[in-house]
């Protein structure tokens, strides 16, 4: 009768036992449930009557069809050489040029992004092709990093490599009343400001630079690798450093802009002092010191690759939403 009597008190000691015997969790891990539709009943199969026999076909010979050959094999694309052409601003000197044309430029009937690079002092027009501009671009398509573009490589020549500026005859006038209306005249570009850019080496990155924010209806992108600016080589109305600081419409051009140079080189400090006054206005911009290099060859072919990726970033990869070379450039 005592055992009996004192059960139900010993139950519920027992049950604080187990409970006290129950580790905490002090790290919950949730718990992952996944459900899965619950299987019907398979009904038995019903008994079929046996198929009876059908007749072989006869044999028609039919002719394979003939592999239909692609409609562009090739995966590199093309530099084509203007070797003639006088400039009237330039008074007659032959500012001759190249053009990249990309992989299946004819076949795809198709406008393109265009993109101008302007070469550095006592170089020429082949100086953005020594550096490995193509095969940059040619690799970049075939792993789908950069979007297809023309690219224009202009010789300078002595006009631009003077200091003269708007409203006498200076290498603006060339590369916007002479250069780009052939371009557009003898290939087939999309000819609005957001696809086309602008970009220069050292002497081509101060024009690249002077030109572009000048013209924001244009370009609409604009690129300085080792851009020499100067507080003197031109007036304020078409310095970059100037341009930077007092331009009026800088602050809703909406251009796309990149600088670079390495640590060691003489045009950096200039090229801070631009990113400043940028940056003091609020104005977005990419600014990249790299720790390897000097003012040469050298350090441009490295970073070549990164150079188009910044001017292709906003262009359709796939050729597919060009605009069609058969209709007037939207």
């Amino acid at each position: 009768m005592r055992t009996r009597h004192h059960l139900p008190k010993l139950l519920f000691l027992l049950l604080l036992a187990l409970i006290a015997c129950e580790p905490l969790a002090l790290n919950p891990t949730a718990q992952v449930i996944i459900v899965s539709p619950q299987a019907t009943a398979t009904p038995l199969p019903t008994a079929t009557r046996p198929a009876t026999r059908t007749p072989f076909p006869t044999n028609t010979p039919t002719e394979a069809p003939s592999p239909t050959p692609p409609l562009c094999p090739s995966d590199s694309g093309e530099v084509i050489r203007v070797n003639d052409f006088v400039s009237e601003v330039a008074r007659g000197e032959n500012l001759r040029y190249r053009v990249y044309l990309p992989p299946c430029y004819v076949e795809s009937q198709a406008r393109y992004p265009v993109t101008i690079l302007l070469h550095g002092a006592g170089s020429t027009e082949a100086h953005w092709d020594d550096l490995g501009v193509d095969e940059a671009m040619d690799q970049g398509l075939r792993l789908n990093a950069l979007a297809p573009t023309i690219i224009v490589m202009p010789f300078m020549g002595s006009i631009g490599n003077r200091n003269v500026f708007p409203p006498d005859p200076s290498y603006e006038q060339v590369i916007l009343d002479e250069l780009l209306p052939a371009i557009e005249r003898d290939f087939c570009t999309w000819n609005d400001r957001d696809h086309r850019a602008i970009g220069g080496i050292s002497r081509g990155g101060f024009w690249a630079y002077s030109i572009g924010l000048r013209h924001p209806d244009v370009f609409g992108a604009i690129g300085g690798h080792s851009a020499f600016f100067d507080p003197d080589n031109a007036p304020p109305a078409n310095n970059p450093l100037d341009l930077a600081l007092n331009s009026s419409f800088l602050d809703v051009a909406e251009l796309r802009l990149y600088l670079d140079n390495a640590a060691a080189e003489f045009v950096g400090p200039n090229q801070e002092l631009f990113s400043s006054r940028l940056s003091s206005r609020g104005i977005p911009h990419t600014y990249v010191i790299n720790p390897i290099g000097d003012h040469n060859d050298q350090y441009w072919s490295s970073h070549i690759s990164e150079y188009l990726t910044f001017y292709t970033r906003e262009w359709p990869k796939n050729v597919s939403e060009l605009p069609s070379c058969l209709e007037p450039s939207p």
